[in-house]
């Protein structure tokens, strides 16, 4: 018993004499929290690439780009005809639509419109004005960029206004109004295929400081935010 209990007491202080494991290394602490940025491949359908998270970390982006790759455009789509997606959305020609800010929507770039964009307007008379809503035609159907059936008398298939001479009095015409604040142009793609800025009126008499006038509004028009209609339907 005696050798029993020194046998014991020597294997119990081996025991508390074994050191304690070496932990396993980390990182250095720097002070910044590290993100995983996805590599190539692993992102998933419609989902930003890594380059495009690189790119919006480094300029401080909370939210990159959502559904186009860094280098996409940000207007006009990719000339795919309107479709419904498999969770039963309906998308406009150009299939998504680029939601961050872009550059100015100018008649450059065909203010931010795609093709196969019409406007829907309730009517059309000298000296009133009507809104002017961006729509598409699917099934036999024209709806809006809101995923809304479209209720118009009127539907015109326009194009930016290139030159002066093409203003017609008495013909209606489409334009970008000024917003209060004396903002000219949109810088969202969405917001031209949604905005209530869009207007149609009657043309009243075309200036030579590149304006004109429209029947029933007070000021002068820029012709560089005017679209001409070049084919008309009617309900």
């Amino acid at each position: 018993m005696r050798w029993l209990a020194i046998v014991v007491l020597v294997i119990g202080c081996k025991k508390q004499e074994e050191p304690a494991p070496d932990p396993m290394p980390t990182a250095p602490s720097t002070g910044h929290s590290i993100t995983k940025v996805n590599e190539p491949g692993e992102e998933g359908s419609g989902s930003p690439s890594g380059k495009s998270l690189q790119s919006a970390a480094k300029q401080g982006s909370a939210t990159p780009p959502s559904g186009a790759p860094a280098d996409a455009p940000l207007f006009g789509g990719n000339g795919k005809p309107a479709y419904r997606d498999d969770n039963g959305h309906l998308h406009g020609p150009g299939g998504p639509i680029f939601m961050g800010k872009g550059p100015d929507c100018t008649d450059k770039i065909d203010h931010c419109l795609r093709d196969g964009v019409w406007f829907a307007v309730g009517n059309v008379r000298p000296g009133a004005l009507f809104r002017a809503t961006p729509v598409f035609q699917f099934e036999s159907k024209w709806w809006t960029f809101r995923e809304q059936e479209a209720d118009y008398q009127f539907l015109f298939r326009t194009k930016v206004l290139e030159k002066s001479s093409e203003l017609v009095p008495g013909e209606p015409v489409i334009w970008l109004i000024h917003e209060n604040s004396g903002q000219k142009w949109l810088d969202n793609e969405m917001d031209a295929l949604t905005s209530s800025r869009w207007e149609c009126g009657v043309v009243e008499a075309v200036g030579s400081d590149d304006t004109f006038r429209v029947k029933g509004w007070d000021w002068a028009v820029p012709t560089d935010t005017a679209r001409i209609i070049v084919e008309k339907k009617s309900s």
